[in-house]
Formats: C-alpha cells, sequence, structure tokens
C-alpha cells in the first residue's frame, strides 16, 4: 500500500512537469496562429494587388491586368454617376445575323456598400421629380436590381479610388451582357461553356471602357456546325459615362417622323399617369459669342458639330462618296440655323494618333465591314434620360454594291446606258453609294423611314427633268423610293434617284432648331406646333409609316400606283429581251 502510494504521488509529479514543460511551446503555437489570422484579416495593400508586372490601360477606369486577371480602379467621383452599358455581338456564328448587331442597353450606376462595390441597374422609365411628394412611391416602386457585387482588394496609395477584380463579370454567363436570354431558346442553349469562354481586351478611354470577350453556349440545335454542339460569339460591351446634367429634351409629335423614347411621368399634374415621349438627337447649341447673329438669321458653326470618321479599312476611290452622302445634309441643318453642322474626315494615320480607334465612343464612324451581307445600317446610341446622341457607327457592308447594282440596273436600265453593264463605272457606283450614304446618316441623326413621302408626286412629274432636278425623285431620301422606274426612254434629262428633299429639311429644323426663348422642354411646344401648322396643308411635309395606308409602301413612286406600275412594267419589257 505504501509502494503504491509513492507510485503514485511519483506519476502526478512527472505528469504535471510534462504539462509545465509543454506549456511555453502550446503558448508559443498559439500566438503564432493570431499573428498569422491577424495577417490573414489585414487589408492588402495597393501594391499587393497591383503588381510591378500589372499592365495598365489609364481612362475612364483605369484597367489593370495581372497575369490572367483583370481589375477596375474607379475613382471615387465617378461612383453614383450613371453610365450606358450597351452589349453587341461583334462577331457572330453562321446563321445568327451580323457583327454590330445590339442585343441591349442598360444604365448602371457603381456603389460602394460597406466593403464591396455594387452594379447596380438603374431605370429611367418611370420617373417624378425630386421636389414632389409622390416622388418615394416612385423610388419604392423602382428599386434598383444588383447586377453584380465585387469585394473591395484594396484602395489606391491616396485612398481616392477603389480596386474590384472584374474577371467574373465578363467570364460568368451574366445575361445582360451576354447573348439575350430571349433567343438562347432558339437555338436550345443549355449553359455557358466556361473552358471555352475568355477575355479578348478590355480597354480603356476617357469617356468609356469597351470589353470584348467570346462566349461558347452549349447548345442543342447551333445554327451552322451542328457537330461541335455549341454557338461561339464575340461580345462587345461599351460602358459609357452619361453627361451629369443631360440635355435639355425635345418632345416628339407623331405628324413628324423621329425615332424617340418614352417615360412615364408621375409628377405632373394629371388625374392619370401621363407617357410622355422625346426626340433622340444630336446636341447641337449656339455659342455664346453667335447668340445675336443667330437671332438675326444668321448661319453660325454650333459649339461641337457632328463629325464622321471613314474607317481606315474602306476601299480609298470609295471614300469621298461616303463623305459627300455624309455632308450632303449639311443643306438640312441651315434650315435649323447651323452652317458646317456635319463634316466627315478620314481618321489620323497609326503614324499620326496611335492610340486612335474606331471603338472611342468620342468619334462616330462609318465602319467597313468585309461581310458578304448586302446592307447597310445606321444605329446610334443615345442617353435615355434627355435622347441625346452620344455616339453613332454605320456599319457599312462591302456587299451593298451587290444590292445597289440589283436595283440600279432593274429600275433604270431601260432609259439609263450607265446601268446596262454587268459591273458599273466607279462613277456610277460612287454616285450609289452616296445615296446609301445619305440615307443611312439621315437614321443616325434621328430620322426613321418615311414611306408616304414619295406619294407627294404626281406620276407625271417624274418625267419631267425640269421637276425632277428641283425636287429629286421624293421629298425625302429616308423613303424606300429607290430609283426612278417611272421615266420612260424619250424622257431625256430626268433625275434618278432622290436627295436631301422638302421634308427631310423640314424635320431636321423641327428636331434641330434652338428655341432660345424657351427656359425648358414645355416652353418649346408652342412653337414646335406652329411650324407643324404652317405645313399642315402640304404633302410634300407629311410623314407616313409604312403599314395598311396605301399611300406609305415600300419600293413605290408618286401618287398612282397603277399608273407607276404601268409605267414600270413597259420599262421591264424594253429590257428582258436585252437579258442574255
Amino acid at each position: 500500500m505504501k509502494n503504491y502510494t509513492i507510485y503514485s504521488l511519483l506519476f502526478v509529479f512527472l505528469f504535471s512537469f510534462q504539462i509545465n514543460a509543454q506549456s511555453p511551446a502550446k503558448k508559443d503555437s498559439d500566438d503564432d496562429s493570431k499573428e498569422k489570422s491577424k495577417e490573414a484579416k489585414k487589408p492588402k495593400s495597393y501594391e499587393d494587388i497591383i503588381t510591378k508586372d500589372a499592365v495598365t490601360d489609364h481612362g475612364l477606369f483605369d484597367i489593370h491586368k495581372v497575369k490572367e486577371k483583370y481589375y477596375y480602379e474607379i475613382n471615387d467621383s465617378l461612383l453614383g454617376r450613371e453610365m450606358l452599358m450597351v452589349t453587341r455581338i461583334a462577331k457572330t456564328a453562321s446563321g445568327i445575323g451580323f457583327g454590330g448587331g445590339k442585343q441591349n442597353t442598360q444604365v448602371l450606376r457603381w456603389h460602394k456598400k460597406d466593403q464591396n462595390i455594387l452594379l447596380r441597374v438603374v431605370s429611367h422609365s418611370v420617373v417624378a421629380n425630386d421636389s414632389l411628394p409622390i416622388s418615394e412611391a416612385v423610388l419604392n416602386s423602382n428599386f434598383e436590381p444588383i447586377l453584380y457585387s465585387f469585394k473591395i482588394e484594396t484602395v489606391n496609395r491616396d485612398s481616392t479610388s477603389t480596386v474590384i477584380e472584374v474577371t467574373k463579370l465578363f467570364t460568368d454567363d451574366v445575361k445582360p451582357l451576354g447573348y439575350p436570354q430571349s433567343r438562347r431558346k432558339s437555338y436550345k442553349i443549355t449553359s455557358l461553356d466556361s473552358k471555352r469562354s475568355f477575355i479578348e481586351s478590355l480597354k480603356s478611354y476617357p469617356q468609356n471602357i469597351e470589353s470584348r470577350h467570346v462566349k461558347t453556349y452549349n447548345s442543342s440545335e447551333p445554327p451552322s456546325n451542328a457537330s461541335v454542339g455549341a454557338i461561339s460569339l464575340e461580345i462587345n460591351n461599351s460602358m459609357i459615362l452619361l453627361p451629369k446634367v443631360p440635355m435639355r429634351r425635345r418632345y416628339s409629335d407623331q405628324r413628324v417622323g423621329w425615332f424617340d423614347r418614352s417615360q412615364v411621368d408621375y409628377g405632373l399634374d394629371n388625374q392619370e399617369s401621363k407617357s410622355l415621349k422625346y426626340l433622340d438627337r444630336w446636341r447641337l447649341e449656339v455659342k455664346d459669342e453667335d447668340l445675336e447673329r443667330f437671332n438675326n438669321g444668321e448661319l453660325v458653326i454650333p459649339k461641337k458639330q457632328i463629325v464622321y470618321y471613314i474607317d481606315r479599312a474602306t476601299p480609298v476611290k470609295w471614300r469621298q462618296f461616303i463623305k459627300d452622302g455624309i455632308e450632303d445634309w449639311q443643306v438640312a441643318f441651315e434650315a435649323a440655323g447651323f452652317k458646317e453642322a456635319i463634316i466627315a474626315k478620314d481618321p489620323p494615320t497609326k503614324e499620326e494618333d496611335p492610340d486612335w480607334s474606331p471603338e472611342d465612343i468620342r468619334y462616330s464612324v462609318v465602319r467597313y465591314l468585309a461581310s458578304p451581307i448586302p446592307n447597310a445600317n445606321g444605329p446610334h446610341v443615345s442617353d435615355p434620360r434627355s435622347g441625346e446622341i452620344l455616339e453613332s457607327d454605320i456599319n457599312w457592308y462591302h456587299n451593298v454594291m451587290t444590292l445597289l447594282r440589283n436595283w440600279f440596273f432593274v429600275q433604270t436600265a431601260a432609259i439609263n446606258d450607265e446601268a446596262r453593264g454587268v459591273a458599273f463605272k466607279d462613277e456610277v457606283m460612287g454616285r450609289l453609294i452616296r445615296f446609301v450614304s445619305s440615307h443611312e446618316v439621315g437614321h443616325t441623326l434621328g430620322l426613321p423611314h418615311n414611306m408616304g413621302s414619295s406619294s407627294a408626286y404626281p406620276v407625271d412629274s417624274l418625267r419631267s427633268a425640269t421637276f425632277t432636278d428641283k425636287f429629286g425623285t421624293a421629298p425625302s431620301i429616308m423613303d424606300y423610293a429607290r430609283f426612278n422606274y417611272i421615266a420612260q426612254p424619250e424622257d431625256k434629262g430626268v433625275a434618278l434617284m432622290p436627295n436631301i428633299g422638302v421634308y427631310d429639311k423640314y424635320a431636321i429644323k423641327w428636331g434641330y432648331r434652338p428655341i432660345l426663348s424657351a427656359e425648358k422642354a414645355e416652353d418649346e411646344k408652342a412653337v414646335l406646333d406652329k411650324w407643324i401648322l404652317n405645313n399642315q396643308n402640304s404633302l410634300l411635309h407629311r410623314f407616313g409609316s409604312a403599314g395598311i395606308d396605301p399611300s406609305s409602301q415600300t419600293e413605290d413612286l408618286g401618287n398612282d400606283a397603277v399608273k407607276a406600275g404601268e409605267y414600270g412594267i413597259k420599262n421591264l419589257k424594253r429590257i428582258v429581251p436585252n437579258l442574255i
């Protein structure tokens, strides 16, 4: 029993000694863990994230590429500013439209929340003045959804900019920035294949950021290359900084054709909500030093001209014709009180300005596309708050010349030697290119098709050289009036195509002439209405959209479709026997 007690005491002593001997080591280990935890929680410095290996592009946001990761450095002054995101398909799979097609537009706002930056979608479809009680109800029913959330990685050295990683914004399937959900069903797209999707480039300019990323979608019914089981597209997202102060609106009127946008304003003194429509148009303003001259009826150069650049890829022999088509609109802007309001330029060479790019929002460009598509189109990008057109890139497809040759041959070869060859002389094709250039530029200025225009002219007047020399073949180049198929072989010197006409000059004046006496958009209505009423009995000033109205049709000429058709058939009978 005594021995047992001694052994027990010895065991307790040794065990206590071992614990005491180990305690300092355990304490040291715990201290190390705490230090590592503190280091892990310690915010990373700017240099930790944006390393010396970073490739940086300065602009609206500074964009940093570090290995395979992309970072935005957002100046605090830009948080809360509204930006317009335009999503286009830059390059498309065969069978899915054509490159350059706009898919989506959204107003976005970057917002700081705790340790995150939120990218929110802003809507301007429903509004009310901030000073009105109802504005709170509008705000509550128009909550801004969160498109994406980013962890703040670090701040810059003077804490005036925030750095976030944006790689996944473009590599994940963020549907508003990719192929539209509404169109995915057509090809039974099921998911994004991340292994075949990647960022092509992110570029920053003073007023915009351009991102290009390849998206590959798994598809059970792709429009081409079915064996691949997928569709690959190159998406272009343009994020454009909107002006701090929106341009003054001009409210639309259905009696004058115009591309417009609408907004429901609950702040109006009405017993029901009302939808307001306002024009898409460029900001043309009178310089302060020219106000007196403008009021005296003199033509003045606007503060900022509308400038179009011709794509470097455009064949040299066609460039001047495209320029002429652009500047043909100068005569219409003279009716609005401006001279040289719209001009065309060659872009600087790569040697003159290596940083010049047609993707820079500061430049509107006629883009020449090597495509078999026989077409051209004139889209524009505008501020949804005011309708201000910010930029436009006209898509000019090489094979539009095929379309022009076929039209011109069929409609004029009976009376026109220049239209009888398989290939036209450059001068002839150049005049046709100029005509299309003018038409597409008209769209970028805000004018839609005016299919009712051509019905204003008596059919037999289109056989008169005197009449057509003065008025062209239609009051508007925005009609699908094409070429003069009415003229007969004996009608010498008759014009064969439209030009900037009476209606075009009237519409540009109505949409662009500054009304300096008005303090706000509502004050302009009386003057705008007067301009319309001054021409209410003139068919030359009539707008008609295509539809069931027999006088507003495409591909027609004159005020009598039957008579015009009879003349056209006579000419076809002259052409057909000469076809081999």
